[in-house]
């Protein structure tokens, strides 16, 4: 939507024109990259929460 609407260029505008080109290589480095933001964002996100939230506690368990 902000690609659209402010004419910027962006990771949606270059997978499509991947896909139209079919430069897969272009393609699963995007996706790839795209899936470690997410993962990373996720990461930090619950850090945050974990960080902000004094109910949320890490707790490391050994074994039994």
């Amino acid at each position: 939507l902000t690609e659209r609407v402010f004419g910027w260029p962006g990771m949606g505008t270059l997978i499509i024109q991947a896909l139209t080109a079919q430069d897969l290589y272009l393609v699963m480095a995007s996706l790839l990259l795209g899936s470690l933001m997410l993962i990373i964002g996720n990461l930090i996100a619950d850090i945050l929460l974990a960080w902000a939230d004094p109910r949320i506690r890490f707790r490391f368990t050994g074994g039994q």
